[in-house]
């Protein structure tokens, strides 16, 4: 038998890949694998965590992305994902994951981690697929479930008492860094742009640099979405003039003399008209990764805010069926 854990990084799935362990490590012909999909943009003590639980547990480690950044993705789509829609993690998560199980399409990159404990090649027919989401998630379960027929999905958190914490005691790992941040999960770095006004409030007290690199993204990510936008731009009647610079500096952080207009003028430009859209409105509304306020509006007024607001990734509650952009 087959059995693939979806490795995010964070405590729940760790807690699920030792459980695996235990209930089937032991027994002969059951192939378990680690599946951890990158984005590029996770806190570097991450990866230490991912590659000590493959060493404690002994178990293969398979890992695979795109090689692009959510940054760098909403620069290609010309889209900026948020709140609501999460293209980052379908794209280079959801996506990556469901051509590789259901089509055997490897994707760019694709890294192996002690391979040798694999018990057989084939480590994908018939497999049951494992996720880290509890009782306080029951909602993500029929999803995950549609998303990833016809193979056989597990929640082992869900029903079975296992304690997260002890698990991690058990093998002595430590967790991720960003829990004892005040973050509430492992992923990207803490600037997961699903996050609400207390996540992002806990990004601006705890890692500042952090914050005010991924303000400015959002900023120039915002202007060159609704720069591309406009018709002419569109139907390339005018060529695309930012494109360049805007890649250069979400891929480096460097920020040519127009990318660094664009960061010291927002406050005065972002509610000027910018060209009109298709339906000849004018394009002015910038666009944020929370629904209701910008990173800027939050670091202006840091201490309005939803206390209880810390929204959250939710990997594979949607895929297939979610819209498209």
């Amino acid at each position: 038998m087959n059995h693939i854990v979806f490795f995010s990084g964070g405590k729940a799935s760790f807690a699920v890949a030792a459980w695996v362990k235990e209930q089937y490590g032991h027994l002969r012909g059951h192939n378990i694998l680690l599946y951890f999909t990158d984005v590029l943009w996770e806190d570097q003590d991450l990866y230490r965590f991912i590659y000590e639980t493959s060493n404690r547990l002994e178990l293969p480690m398979l890992i695979h992305g795109r090689g692009l950044t959510p940054p760098q993705l909403m620069v290609k789509q010309k889209f900026m994902a948020n709140s609501r829609v999460g293209t980052c993690s379908k794209e280079l998560k959801m996506k990556v994951a469901s051509d590789y199980i259901k089509k055997g399409i490897k994707p760019e990159i694709e890294l192996w981690h002690n391979k040798e404990f694999l018990k057989t090649n084939d480590f994908i027919s018939n497999a049951s697929l494992y996720f880290g989401i509890g009782v306080n998630e029951l909602h993500r379960e029929e999803p995950i479930k549609i998303n990833w027929a016809p193979y056989d999905v597990v929640n082992p958190l869900i029903y079975h008492d296992i304690n997260i914490d002890e698990s991690l005691r058990k093998y002595s790992i430590l967790p991720g860094q960003l829990y004892s941040k005040g973050f509430h999960h492992n992923n990207c770095g803490g600037k997961c742009i699903k996050g609400g006004f207390a996540h992002f409030k806990n990004l601006y007290m705890k890692d500042e640099i952090s914050f005010l690199e991924l303000m400015e993204q959002e900023i120039v990510i915002s202007d060159y979405i609704r720069y591309c936008k406009q018709p002419a731009i569109k139907s390339g009647k005018l060529p695309d003039y930012m494109y360049k610079d805007v890649w250069e500096f979400v891929s480096s952080g460097k920020k040519s003399a127009k990318i660094q207009h664009i960061i010291d003028t927002h406050p005065y430009t972002k509610n000027w008209r910018f060209g009109k859209n298709r339906h000849g409105e004018d394009i002015k509304k910038p666009f944020t990764f929370m629904k209701t306020q910008s990173l800027y509006e939050l670091k202006q007024q840091p201490m309005q805010y939803d206390i209880f607001d810390y929204g959250g990734c939710g990997c594979f509650i949607e895929f297939e069926n979610s819209p498209a952009v």
